[in-house]
Protein backbone atom coordinates (compact mmCIF):
# COMPACT_ATOMS: atom_id res chain seq x y z
CA UNK A 1 0.00 0.00 0.00
CA UNK A 2 1.43 3.32 -1.05
CA UNK A 3 0.86 6.45 0.99
CA UNK A 4 0.55 9.76 -0.74
CA UNK A 5 2.55 12.72 0.48
CA UNK A 6 0.64 15.92 -0.05
CA UNK A 7 2.92 18.91 -0.61
CA UNK A 8 1.53 22.23 0.42
CA UNK A 9 1.55 24.62 -2.55
CA UNK A 10 3.66 27.80 -2.35
CA UNK A 11 1.04 30.09 -0.85
CA UNK A 12 0.30 33.80 -1.03
CA UNK A 13 2.05 34.49 2.27
CA UNK A 14 5.27 33.00 0.90
CA UNK A 15 5.13 35.14 -2.19
CA UNK A 16 4.45 38.24 -0.12
CA UNK A 17 7.44 37.44 2.12
CA UNK A 18 9.69 36.93 -0.90
CA UNK A 19 8.50 40.21 -2.43
CA UNK A 20 9.14 41.99 0.86
CA UNK A 21 12.68 40.61 1.09
CA UNK A 22 13.37 41.63 -2.50
CA UNK A 23 12.13 45.15 -1.78
CA UNK A 24 14.33 45.43 1.31
CA UNK A 25 17.35 44.20 -0.64
CA UNK A 26 16.64 46.74 -3.41
CA UNK A 27 16.32 49.57 -0.89
CA UNK A 28 19.57 48.57 0.78
CA UNK A 29 21.35 48.47 -2.57
CA UNK A 30 19.91 51.90 -3.44
CA UNK A 31 21.07 53.29 -0.09
CA UNK A 32 24.59 51.93 -0.65
CA UNK A 33 24.66 53.51 -4.11
CA UNK A 34 23.32 56.88 -2.86
CA UNK A 35 25.74 57.14 0.08
CA UNK A 36 28.96 55.50 -1.14
CA UNK A 37 28.91 55.51 -4.95
CA UNK A 38 27.10 58.46 -6.55
CA UNK A 39 28.59 61.15 -4.22
CA UNK A 40 32.05 60.11 -5.52
CA UNK A 41 30.98 59.72 -9.17
CA UNK A 42 31.95 63.19 -10.37
CA UNK A 43 30.70 64.27 -13.77
CA UNK A 44 32.60 66.79 -15.91
CA UNK A 45 30.22 68.83 -18.08
CA UNK A 46 31.78 70.73 -20.96
CA UNK A 47 30.18 73.87 -22.42
CA UNK A 48 31.40 75.91 -25.37
CA UNK A 49 30.62 79.63 -25.43
CA UNK A 50 31.32 82.45 -27.87
CA UNK A 51 32.00 82.23 -31.58
CA UNK A 52 34.29 79.49 -32.92
CA UNK A 53 37.68 80.67 -34.11
CA UNK A 54 38.58 80.06 -37.77
CA UNK A 55 41.12 77.31 -38.20
CA UNK A 56 44.39 77.91 -39.99
CA UNK A 57 44.88 75.98 -43.22
CA UNK A 58 46.90 72.85 -42.67
CA UNK A 59 46.01 72.51 -38.97
CA UNK A 60 43.57 70.16 -37.33
CA UNK A 61 41.79 72.94 -35.44
CA UNK A 62 42.07 70.94 -32.22
CA UNK A 63 43.81 73.76 -30.38
CA UNK A 64 43.24 74.56 -26.73
CA UNK A 65 40.37 77.02 -26.07
CA UNK A 66 41.36 80.68 -25.70
CA UNK A 67 39.83 80.69 -22.20
CA UNK A 68 38.64 77.96 -19.86
CA UNK A 69 36.69 78.49 -16.62
CA UNK A 70 35.86 75.62 -14.25
CA UNK A 71 33.04 75.98 -11.73
CA UNK A 72 33.08 74.13 -8.40
CA UNK A 73 30.00 74.73 -6.28
CA UNK A 74 28.75 73.57 -2.89
CA UNK A 75 31.88 71.67 -1.88
CA UNK A 76 30.77 71.59 1.79
CA UNK A 77 34.32 70.66 2.74
CA UNK A 78 34.60 68.43 5.80
CA UNK A 79 38.01 66.93 5.06
CA UNK A 80 40.30 66.00 2.19
CA UNK A 81 38.96 62.61 1.18
CA UNK A 82 38.36 60.70 -2.04
CA UNK A 83 35.92 63.24 -3.45
CA UNK A 84 38.16 66.24 -2.82
CA UNK A 85 41.20 64.41 -4.17
CA UNK A 86 39.30 63.50 -7.34
CA UNK A 87 38.20 67.11 -7.78
CA UNK A 88 41.80 68.33 -7.50
CA UNK A 89 42.93 65.66 -9.98
CA UNK A 90 40.24 66.68 -12.46
CA UNK A 91 41.21 70.35 -12.15
CA UNK A 92 44.86 69.43 -12.81
CA UNK A 93 43.77 67.45 -15.90
CA UNK A 94 41.40 70.14 -17.24
CA UNK A 95 43.90 72.97 -16.67
CA UNK A 96 41.37 75.82 -16.45
CA UNK A 97 42.61 79.40 -16.60
CA UNK A 98 40.27 80.26 -13.71
CA UNK A 99 38.47 78.23 -11.03
CA UNK A 100 35.21 79.67 -9.66
CA UNK A 101 34.01 78.48 -6.23
CA UNK A 102 30.35 79.53 -6.27
CA UNK A 103 29.52 79.38 -2.56
CA UNK A 104 29.04 76.90 0.30
CA UNK A 105 32.71 75.98 0.06
CA UNK A 106 32.65 75.25 3.81
CA UNK A 107 29.71 75.01 6.22
CA UNK A 108 31.49 74.93 9.60
CA UNK A 109 33.72 77.45 11.34
CA UNK A 110 36.24 74.72 12.21
CA UNK A 111 36.64 73.78 8.53
CA UNK A 112 39.01 76.66 7.74
CA UNK A 113 42.09 74.36 7.85
CA UNK A 114 40.35 72.04 5.37
CA UNK A 115 39.70 75.01 3.07
CA UNK A 116 43.35 75.94 3.37
CA UNK A 117 44.41 72.41 2.36
CA UNK A 118 41.96 72.32 -0.55
CA UNK A 119 43.18 75.65 -1.93
CA UNK A 120 46.73 74.28 -1.71
CA UNK A 121 45.64 71.25 -3.76
CA UNK A 122 44.68 73.55 -6.66
CA UNK A 123 48.41 74.13 -7.17
CA UNK A 124 48.40 77.88 -7.58
CA UNK A 125 45.68 78.04 -10.22
CA UNK A 126 43.80 81.39 -10.24
CA UNK A 127 40.72 80.92 -8.06
CA UNK A 128 37.84 83.21 -7.13
CA UNK A 129 35.17 82.44 -4.52
CA UNK A 130 31.90 83.89 -3.25
CA UNK A 131 29.88 83.32 -0.08
CA UNK A 132 27.03 80.83 0.16
CA UNK A 133 24.26 80.60 2.72
CA UNK A 134 26.24 78.15 4.87
CA UNK A 135 29.19 80.51 5.23
CA UNK A 136 26.65 82.88 6.83
CA UNK A 137 24.66 80.34 8.84
CA UNK A 138 27.73 78.70 10.38
CA UNK A 139 28.85 82.13 11.66
CA UNK A 140 32.32 81.81 10.16
CA UNK A 141 34.41 84.87 10.99
CA UNK A 142 34.62 86.75 7.70
CA UNK A 143 38.04 88.19 8.52
CA UNK A 144 39.43 84.70 9.19
CA UNK A 145 37.83 83.43 6.00
CA UNK A 146 39.32 86.31 4.02
CA UNK A 147 42.77 85.65 5.53
CA UNK A 148 42.54 81.94 4.65
CA UNK A 149 42.00 82.83 1.00
CA UNK A 150 44.66 85.56 1.20
CA UNK A 151 47.29 83.00 2.28
CA UNK A 152 47.08 81.71 -1.28
CA UNK A 153 48.20 84.40 -3.74
CA UNK A 154 46.14 82.78 -6.48
CA UNK A 155 42.85 82.86 -4.51
CA UNK A 156 40.39 85.72 -3.92
CA UNK A 157 37.10 85.93 -2.00
CA UNK A 158 34.68 88.45 -3.50
CA UNK A 159 31.80 89.86 -1.44
CA UNK A 160 29.91 92.39 -3.58
CA UNK A 161 33.18 93.14 -5.33
CA UNK A 162 34.86 92.67 -8.69
CA UNK A 163 38.24 91.38 -9.82
CA UNK A 164 39.87 91.77 -13.21
CA UNK A 165 41.96 88.89 -14.55
CA UNK A 166 44.18 88.80 -17.62
CA UNK A 167 43.82 85.24 -18.79
CA UNK A 168 43.99 83.26 -22.00
CA UNK A 169 45.12 86.22 -24.05
CA UNK A 170 42.19 88.36 -22.90
CA UNK A 171 40.49 89.97 -19.92
CA UNK A 172 37.93 88.41 -17.58
CA UNK A 173 36.10 90.55 -15.04
CA UNK A 174 34.46 88.54 -12.26
CA UNK A 175 31.72 90.11 -10.15
CA UNK A 176 31.10 88.16 -6.94
CA UNK A 177 27.87 88.85 -5.05
CA UNK A 178 27.00 88.14 -1.44
CA UNK A 179 24.51 85.27 -1.09
CA UNK A 180 20.86 86.03 -1.78
CA UNK A 181 19.49 83.52 0.74
CA UNK A 182 21.45 84.61 3.82
CA UNK A 183 23.38 87.74 2.85
CA UNK A 184 22.88 91.11 1.20
CA UNK A 185 23.84 91.00 -2.49
CA UNK A 186 24.49 94.31 -4.23
CA UNK A 187 24.86 94.31 -7.99
CA UNK A 188 28.04 96.19 -8.98
CA UNK A 189 28.05 98.92 -11.56
CA UNK A 190 28.94 97.53 -14.96
CA UNK A 191 30.40 99.67 -17.70
CA UNK A 192 27.81 100.26 -20.46
CA UNK A 193 30.35 99.12 -23.02
CA UNK A 194 32.99 96.62 -21.92
CA UNK A 195 36.42 96.91 -23.57
CA UNK A 196 36.60 94.71 -26.63
CA UNK A 197 37.41 91.14 -25.73
CA UNK A 198 36.65 91.52 -22.01
CA UNK A 199 34.42 88.73 -20.69
CA UNK A 200 32.01 89.66 -17.87
CA UNK A 201 31.22 86.91 -15.34
CA UNK A 202 28.69 87.25 -12.51
CA UNK A 203 28.66 84.77 -9.60
CA UNK A 204 25.72 84.46 -7.17
CA UNK A 205 25.30 81.38 -5.00
CA UNK A 206 21.48 81.26 -4.80
CA UNK A 207 19.83 81.28 -8.24
CA UNK A 208 16.47 82.67 -7.07
CA UNK A 209 18.23 86.06 -7.02
CA UNK A 210 18.10 86.11 -10.82
CA UNK A 211 14.30 86.45 -10.59
CA UNK A 212 14.50 89.41 -8.18
CA UNK A 213 13.72 92.96 -9.28
CA UNK A 214 17.35 94.06 -8.83
CA UNK A 215 18.42 91.49 -11.40
CA UNK A 216 15.51 92.12 -13.75
CA UNK A 217 15.69 95.91 -13.99
CA UNK A 218 19.40 96.31 -14.72
CA UNK A 219 20.47 97.02 -18.27
CA UNK A 220 23.75 95.15 -17.75
CA UNK A 221 24.34 92.00 -19.75
CA UNK A 222 26.85 89.43 -18.52
CA UNK A 223 28.52 86.86 -20.73
CA UNK A 224 28.30 84.15 -18.07
CA UNK A 225 26.38 83.93 -14.79
CA UNK A 226 27.13 81.11 -12.36
CA UNK A 227 25.08 79.83 -9.42
CA UNK A 228 24.75 76.69 -7.32
CA UNK A 229 22.87 76.05 -4.05
CA UNK A 230 20.29 73.57 -5.38
CA UNK A 231 22.50 70.43 -5.40
CA UNK A 232 20.34 69.39 -8.35
CA UNK A 233 17.82 68.34 -5.72
CA UNK A 234 20.44 65.97 -4.25
CA UNK A 235 17.80 63.22 -3.97
CA UNK A 236 15.62 62.74 -7.04
CA UNK A 237 13.11 60.18 -8.27
CA UNK A 238 12.84 59.64 -12.02
CA UNK A 239 14.82 62.85 -12.51
CA UNK A 240 12.49 64.96 -10.37
CA UNK A 241 13.90 66.53 -7.19
CA UNK A 242 12.03 65.74 -3.99
CA UNK A 243 13.09 69.10 -2.55
CA UNK A 244 15.30 72.08 -3.22
CA UNK A 245 16.41 74.56 -0.54
CA UNK A 246 14.94 78.00 -0.06
CA UNK A 247 16.67 80.39 -2.43
CA UNK A 248 16.54 77.94 -5.34
CA UNK A 249 13.38 79.34 -6.91
CA UNK A 250 12.35 77.21 -9.88
CA UNK A 251 15.98 76.35 -10.67
CA UNK A 252 17.37 72.84 -10.27
CA UNK A 253 20.43 72.50 -12.48
CA UNK A 254 21.78 73.26 -15.92
CA UNK A 255 21.46 76.28 -18.27
CA UNK A 256 18.53 78.70 -17.99
CA UNK A 257 17.44 81.80 -19.94
CA UNK A 258 17.91 85.12 -18.18
CA UNK A 259 17.64 88.74 -19.39
CA UNK A 260 20.73 89.48 -17.29
CA UNK A 261 22.98 86.81 -18.77
CA UNK A 262 23.89 85.45 -22.15
CA UNK A 263 24.41 82.16 -20.31
CA UNK A 264 23.08 81.40 -16.81
CA UNK A 265 24.26 78.08 -15.42
CA UNK A 266 23.15 76.49 -12.14
CA UNK A 267 25.53 73.79 -10.93
CA UNK A 268 24.43 70.66 -9.08
CA UNK A 269 27.54 71.13 -6.95
CA UNK A 270 30.03 68.67 -5.52
CA UNK A 271 29.25 67.97 -1.86
CA UNK A 272 26.18 67.11 0.17
CA UNK A 273 24.19 68.89 2.84
CA UNK A 274 21.88 67.59 5.59
CA UNK A 275 21.96 64.04 4.14
CA UNK A 276 25.31 62.51 3.10
CA UNK A 277 23.75 61.09 -0.07
CA UNK A 278 23.02 61.82 -3.71
CA UNK A 279 20.55 60.02 -5.94
CA UNK A 280 20.02 60.99 -9.57
CA UNK A 281 22.03 64.18 -9.01
CA UNK A 282 25.67 63.33 -9.66
CA UNK A 283 28.24 65.85 -8.41
CA UNK A 284 29.54 67.96 -11.26
CA UNK A 285 32.40 70.13 -12.42
CA UNK A 286 31.10 72.55 -15.04
CA UNK A 287 33.67 73.73 -17.59
CA UNK A 288 33.16 76.70 -19.91
CA UNK A 289 35.38 77.16 -22.96
CA UNK A 290 35.61 80.22 -25.16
Amino acid sequence: MHSRIHRRPYGLSGRVALTGLSAIAALLALAVYAVWIEPLWIEVKMHRLGEPRPTVAGTSGATRPRLRIAQLSDLHLQGIGQRETRVAEQIARLQPDLVVLSGDVIDRADALPVLDAFLHSLQGRPTVAVLGNWEHWSEIDLAQLQSTYARHPHATLLVNASQLYRLGGGQVQVHGLDDHTAGQPQLPQLEPESPQGRIQVLVQHSPAWFDEAAAQRTTARYDLCLAGHTHGGQITLFGLPLWTPSGSGAYVGGPYPSPLCKTLYVSKGIGTSVLPARLGARPEIAVFDW
